[in-house]
């Protein structure tokens, strides 16, 4: 794509890894980082970590991460690939905002898993961490996304975070 002095526009990469616990998001983004040769990962659960898993941190752990790709993407980070739970349109809504402000991110969603896997199955991944009712709880929320309009459009998500006072979202 040209503009109008005829220079090609060059796009960075914003991709949201989405899928439930134990079906491999970090090795994607692992995969895809060194595919791509640099670039960021960025997760909540890096701060989860941190807290010992602790569900009274949660909220501010998420509301972190929002922060660090805001401030990747003001430092032309490329590719930016955030791989969360993402179960909710909403969840995903401040990251494909935070690139379409910016306007040179290409923004793409990947659902994980590609195949089915059961409950039983990550339940085992999660080496038991995590009841089996959360992922049930997860699969039966679980919101479709066929591409990143159905996110930004989502009216819910709109509602959710047009008054939120996050560094991202002035």
């Amino acid at each position: 794509m040209e503009n109008g002095r005829g220079r090609k526009r060059i796009w960075k990469n914003l991709i949201i890894i989405r899928g439930l616990p134990g079906v491999g998001k970090k090795n994607k983004a692992r995969k895809l980082l060194y595919e791509f040769g640099s670039g960021g990962m960025y997760s909540a659960s890096y701060y989860h970590a941190m807290s010992n898993w602790n569900k009274d941190y949660f909220s501010q752990n998420h509301m972190w991460n929002r922060r660090d790709v805001f401030r990747a993407m003001k430092e032309d980070v490329d590719p930016i690939i955030v791989y969360n739970l993402h179960y909710r349109l909403q969840d995903m809504w401040p990251f494909v905002t935070m690139g379409m402000r910016r306007g040179d991110y290409q923004i793409s969603i990947i659902d994980l898993p590609e195949n089915y896997v059961s409950i039983n199955q990550l339940y085992s991944n999660c080496l038991g961490k995590i009841r089996k009712q959360m992922f049930r709880n997860w699969v039966y929320f679980w919101e479709e996304a066929d591409d990143i309009w159905d996110v930004y459009h989502d009216s819910y998500s709109i509602y959710r975070w047009q008054n939120s006072r996050e560094e991202w979202n002035f």
